[in-house]
């Protein structure tokens, strides 16, 4: 997704039929559509990473996680590589939510194990756990992974959580101005 598809995360709720010649890539899950941009060459797509509630309420407010997938090499369309990765990880979701969720909370805790937020308060790592949801997920050619969450706490965070696994094995967590690179 664009820079700015991300920052005002473009509402694609509504039905995409793909143009006659936009390329895609037809999953069990979802469909990705090729997206090429001067910065990423991939496939963009959103998933139903969560169950989907079962109060009506709730089912409204309901946002898909948005995925970028790079293409194998800037001159392909083939992104089989990144398909596969990522496939892995939709299989085992449940778990790798929490794993991405806990490393979050491992990094942000202080010396006692609690996390602060904006107003000098404190907040457990399960109850961060339990308030933040991941909202998209870029896989990479390199072997990288980022991951964005919305913490829905005060967290003393610019905007979004992104928890990025390099592709050298380092973990980073960043906020928008450091993930997206602002001024």
């Amino acid at each position: 997704m664009s820079l700015f598809g991300k920052l005002f995360k473009k509402d694609k709720s509504k039905s995409e039929e793909p143009k006659s010649d936009q390329i895609t890539i037809k999953t069990s899950y979802t469909t990705f559509y090729y997206a090429p941009d001067p910065h990423e060459v991939g496939y963009e797509a959103e998933v139903q990473w969560y169950d989907l509630p079962e109060d009506p309420m709730e089912r409204a407010r309901y946002m898909p996680v948005g995925v970028y997938i790079d293409c194998n090499t800037v001159d392909t369309t083939d992104a089989s590589i990144c398909l596969e990765r990522f496939t892995k990880l939709f299989e085992d979701r449940k778990w790798i939510d929490y794993k991405v969720k806990l490393a979050v909370v491992d990094k942000l805790a202080g010396d006692d194990g609690m996390i602060k937020d904006e107003y000098d308060g404190t907040y457990t790592k399960e109850e961060v756990i339990n308030e933040m949801e991941i909202t998209f997920i870029s896989v990479y050619r390199d072997g990288g992974i980022a991951y964005s969450l919305d913490h829905h706490c005060h967290l003393d965070i610019d905007g979004s959580v992104h928890l990025v696994y390099g592709a050298d094995g380092e973990i980073s967590v960043m906020d928008d101005n450091e993930f997206y690179k602002f001024g």
